[in-house]
């Protein structure tokens, strides 16, 4: 009786459970995030006259140094894509794709999350195609 009772404490307890990775809520709020990211990125790449050596320098630059704009996005894995003069970001959770997003365009472009399908923490969009 007592293991019964625990097992089914157990399944009502899972059952309740959300991943953060699947919680609308906290996932349009990183996704919006991103996009403010990704379009300052964009912008400090098209109109900086500094040549930025790394993604890091670049990013930074973006932010003004105020890395705590990058606070929300410490859990996962964060990727800055320089195609020519566009930046792609992609926020990922280990190696599974969560949210990408060129810095060129108004809305957040893509919701791996929500596809259903895992999605590998690769770089999808072609920003040369997306952007002009």
């Amino acid at each position: 009786m007592k293991h019964l009772l625990c097992i089914s404490l157990i399944v009502l307890l899972s059952g309740c459970y959300t991943s953060k990775n699947n919680n609308p809520e906290v996932m349009a709020d990183l996704a919006s995030q991103l996009k403010d990211i990704a379009t300052a990125v964009d912008g400090t790449l098209k109109f900086s006259e500094t040549p930025y050596s790394s993604s890091d320098e670049l990013l930074k630059a973006a932010v003004n140094n105020d890395l705590s704009k990058l606070t929300p996005f410490n859990e996962y894995t964060f990727i800055v894509d320089v195609q020519d003069d566009n930046a792609v970001l992609l926020l990922c959770d280990a190696d599974t794709a969560l949210i990408e997003d060129a810095g060129c365009t108004a809305q957040s472009d893509i919701q791996h999350w929500k596809s259903g399908a895992v999605q590998q923490c690769k770089i999808t969009i072609n920003a040369q195609q997306l952007c002009n």
